[in-house]
């Protein structure tokens, strides 16, 4: 299923012209605690494309990808709670704007904003979320946003036993390095 996904990011991709990036390596972490335990998973799968004349992003992974400290913790993940096997991908599909070019081609960091909908657990939710943008030297551009989302905002059921050992939101952090389509293969 990996392999589906960068085939249809690089059909994507090659589709449009230069500016249209892929990134395939991409780092997704959500975390939360309580007093009782963290929890953290980290997918470094995930796909995205990104073009930077429209600003039009998508992002893609698998749930069965995010890898956990405690192998117990990561089969609850995908049994109980993702139900990986009837929703196996999250996705983001959204706009990045205050895309500032010129600042961006000359290598500076510059903040956007990231807005659209991430859909996990089949439930689809709008989100505006800050961002941060960079041209690498290596000519690629390097993104990163941290926001929190809301278990029970996508239909996320906790069980009652458990209820103190999870809290009500994850904070997510992304980070991508896109690259031109056909240095990124």
């Amino acid at each position: 299923m990996k392999k589906t996904l960068l085939v249809a990011a690089l059909a994507i991709a090659s589709a449009a012209d230069a500016s249209n990036l892929l990134a395939k390596n991409g780092y997704v972490r959500f975390f939360s605690t309580t007093p009782i335990e963290n929890i953290e998973g980290i997918c470094q799968t995930a796909v995205s494309t990104l073009d930077l004349d429209s600003g039009k992003v998508a992002i893609k992974s698998r749930n069965t990808t995010y890898l956990f400290p405690d192998k117990l913790m990561q089969e609850h993940f995908n049994e109980n709670y993702m139900e990986s096997d009837k929703y196996p991908l999250a996705s983001f599909s959204g706009v990045v704007t205050r895309l500032d070019r010129p600042a961006l081609e000359a290598g500076k960091q510059i903040p956007v904003t990231i807005e659209g909908d991430l859909d996990v657990h089949g439930v689809k939710k709008h989100y505006v979320v800050p961002g941060v943008l960079q041209k690498a030297a290596d000519g690629s551009y390097k993104g990163e946003t941290k926001f929190t989302v809301g278990i029970a905002d996508h239909g996320i059921k906790i069980p009652t036993l458990v209820v103190a050992k999870i809290a009500e939101s994850m904070e997510i952090t992304a980070r991508f390095a896109w690259r031109a389509a056909e240095a990124a293969k």
